[in-house]
């Protein structure tokens, strides 16, 4: 029987909870939202203090999936872990087939995970409560993030190929080879599912059959998933170049020099994108006036994405500080400390701060 520890706890206790039954709105892209503003909303207390801290194995995979009163993760030794949000007590723990390299999606009712074991890569959905098995369906080797809306769940492997499928069932709706690995996720948009490839490009699927309609060559490979606006896509590069790319022309209308690679995903607050270089520069770029950006030297080296709130700027390091800047000024208004490297944007959700560590520990401040 799998056996957790935390800090909370008196002593190590077998694991053996039922979760809630479903978990509404659920947790559907990458960060949340396809703007990854889940966070833009949220008011941090002045000075949040340590709530609790959770070990779940040797490394967490991904971003994890936050609900009203869970928190679900993929860990490093085959395992989706599920944890309770106000305790950061585990709730059960389900072994999957294969390396977890994306974290889960959460789906009313259940868990979608995906794992990275070359041709034999799954994709499962996991029943929230007790984590019994639904559907696994085998895809290749995942390691982008998954996405999901009204019509279906969407994923790319590392060897380029997009699939569709149905959420209830797991069975492929369709499958679509393109040029290059996919590490990026996927993105549905009104007009056709967006997926960027090692190779530089932009594809636009139509969601029905999976048919490309449009392509775009890129001036790099994009390693974390487009944030998504009402015209159309934003992005970062590994060359250290963030675009907006409209849709469904799939049309560069603007470039901007983010001065390092950029290895996390951009993030909307309000009509402002938030991007966070390697070499710790964070810009601020007002989408309709890019001309217009202002750039904070941080000081730290990053590969997480910015975080948005109403009380300033989250950004975490490689070697685990966890900074709240102002945006004005880039003061920072709060500081703290966990082992690196921080490899997902800080979270927060009901003014509570979830990071990730980089040794399997999870961590919430408020």
């Amino acid at each position: 029987m799998a056996v957790f520890c935390t800090v909370n706890a008196t002593a190590c206790a077998p694991v053996n909870r039922l979760g809630p039954a479903r978990q509404d709105p659920g947790w559907p892209a990458y960060l949340g939202t396809p703007r990854h503003d889940l966070s833009a909303g949220e008011q941090l207390n002045p000075d949040p203090r340590p709530l609790w801290k959770t070990d779940v194995g040797r490394a967490v995979r991904g971003s994890p999936a936050l609900g009203e009163g869970v928190i679900a993760v993929g860990v490093a030794e085959r395992t989706v872990v599920l944890l309770d949000r106000a305790s950061g007590e585990p709730i059960w723990r389900q072994r999957v087939e294969g390396t977890i390299h994306a974290g889960p999606l959460l789906d009313g009712d259940r868990l979608y995970i995906a794992t990275e074991r070359r041709s034999e890569g799954r994709v499962y959905a996991l029943r929230l409560r007790d984590a019994r098995r639904l559907w696994a369906v085998r895809v290749g080797s995942v390691v982008a993030p998954l996405a999901a809306d009204a019509g279906g769940l969407y994923g790319a492997t590392e060897a380029g190929t997009v699939f569709r499928l149905d959420p209830e069932t797991g069975r492929p709706a369709w499958r679509t080879a393109l040029s290059g690995a996919v590490r990026a996720g996927p993105v549905p948009t009104p007009f056709g599912l967006a997926v960027a490839t090692t190779e530089d490009t932009l594809y636009l699927l139509d969601r029905d059959s999976g048919i490309p309609v449009d392509r775009l060559p890129l001036p790099g490979a994009v390693l974390a998933t487009p944030a998504l606006g009402e015209r159309g896509l934003f992005l970062g590069t590994a060359t250290g170049q963030v675009l907006e790319v409209t849709l469904p022309d799939l049309a560069i209308r603007w470039q901007h020099a983010a001065g390092d690679a950029v290895y996390g995903a951009p993030a909307l607050a309000g009509d402002t994108l938030l991007v966070l270089a390697r070499n710790g520069r964070l810009d601020l770029i007002p989408i309709d006036a890019p001309g217009d950006a202002r750039s904070l030297n941080l000081d730290v080296t990053a590969v997480a994405g910015p975080t948005p709130t109403q009380s300033g700027v989250l950004v975490a390091s490689v070697s685990g500080e966890v900074l709240l800047v102002d945006p004005l000024t880039g003061a920072v208004r709060w500081r703290a400390q966990v082992d690196g490297p921080v490899e997902q944007p800080p979270l927060v959700l009901d003014r509570q701060v979830v990071v990730v560590g980089g040794r399997g520990d999870i961590h919430a401040y408020r």
